[in-house]
C-alpha cells in the first residue's frame, strides 16, 4: 500500500525551508549550492533486520527496527552531516537511500524514482565510501584502481586521466598514484578512497565515516572540494563522529534508535 501524504508533506516543507534559507544565504553572498530542487524523499520508512538465537535446537527469530518511520527530504546541492550513537541507524539510512536496503514499509524516492542498486544508470549517479570496507585494489598501484573504476562507471577514456590528475592535485595524491594502497598510511588511504569515489562525478555522495581517518592538515582542502561539488548540484552526506568533518555541512541530522531526532541548519 502506498503511504499517505503526511510524511511526504513534512519532507517537502522541510526542503522548502532549506531552499528559502539557501536563497537568503546566496543573497547575503554565501553560496551553498542549489538547494531548491528535491533530490531524495523518505516517507514513513521502516527498515528491519533479522537476528537469530538458539534455545537448544530451536531457532528464535527476532526482528529489530533499524529505521523506524523516518520521513525526511534532502535537496540537490545540500551537504548533510549525520551524527548519532553507534548502532543508531545512520549507515542504514544511507544504504536505504542507495537501494541496498529495501524498506518493509514506507517509500524512498531518489530523483522521483525508487532506488535500485542493480540499475547501472542509477549506480553511476552514486559515490559511496565507508571506513569499514575498501574499493581499492590494495596490492596494485592506485592508478589501476582508478582505471578500473572509470571503466566500470563509464567514464569517457578521453576524460578519465584528466579527472585523475585534477583529483590527485586537489587531494595530494600525485606521489601515491604509482604505489599500491597497502603501503599507505591510514590518512593516505582515506584520501585515495575519496579520490576513487569522486572520480566519476557522482550526483549523490555518501561518506560513511570515510573522512575520519583524514589527516587534519588535508581536511580544509577536502571540505573546500565538497563545497565546490555542492555548488554544482551534488548532494553530499557525511557521517562522522569528528566534529571538524561536519564544518562544511548545511544541515545536521541526528539519528537515535532508528529515528531522526534532530534536523537543523548549522
Amino acid at each position: 500500500m502506498r503511504p499517505d501524504g503526511d510524511g511526504r508533506r513534512r519532507a517537502r516543507a522541510n526542503v522548502q525551508s532549506v531552499g528559502e534559507e539557501s536563497a537568503m544565504s546566496r543573497a547575503a553572498g554565501h553560496h551553498r549550492g542549489t538547494a531548491e530542487t528535491l533530490a531524495i524523499e523518505l516517507d514513513k520508512v521502516v527498515v528491519e533486520y533479522e537476528s537469530w538465537t538458539y534455545e537448544g535446537r530451536r531457532r528464535k527469530v527476532e526482528r529489530r527496527r533499524a529505521l523506524d518511520g523516518v520521513s525526511i527530504g534532502f535537496a540537490c546541492g545540500e551537504i548533510v552531516g549525520i551524527d548519532g550513537p553507534n548502532g543508531s541507524g545512520k549507515s542504514t539510512l544511507l544504504r536505504t537511500i542507495c537501494g541496498i536496503h529495501v524498506p518493509v514499509c514506507g517509500e524512498v524516492l531518489v530523483y522521483g524514482k525508487k532506488p535500485d542498486i542493480f540499475d547501472s544508470g542509477f549506480k553511476r549517479r552514486i559515490g559511496y565510501a565507508s571506513s569499514r570496507r575498501t574499493a581499492l585494489m590494495l596490492d596494485l598501484p592506485l592508478a589501476d584502481s582508478f582505471a578500473l573504476h572509470c571503466e566500470l562507471y563509464g567514464v569517457d577514456k578521453h576524460e578519465w586521466w584528466e579527472r585523475v590528475e585534477t583529483l590527485s592535485s586537489r587531494l595530494d595524491l600525485e606521489a601515491l598514484v604509482s604505489r599500491p594502497p597497502r603501503e599507505y598510511s591510514q590518512g593516505q588511504r582515506a584520501r585515495a578512497e575519496l579520490g576513487l569515489v569522486l572520480l566519476h562525478k557522482p550526483d549523490l555522495v555518501f561518506l560513511d565515516e570515510a573522512t575520519e581517518a583524514l589527516d587534519l592538515e588535508y581536511l580544509p582542502r577536502t571540505l573546500a572540494l565538497f563545497r565546490e561539488m555542492s555548488a554544482e548540484g551534488a548532494t553530499i552526506f557525511v557521517i562522522s563522529h569528528r566534529r571538524d568533518d561536519l564544518e562544511c555541512a548545511d544541515r545536521l541530522v541526528t539519528v537515535e534508535a532508528g529515528k531522526v531526532v534532530r534536523d537543523e541548519r548549522i
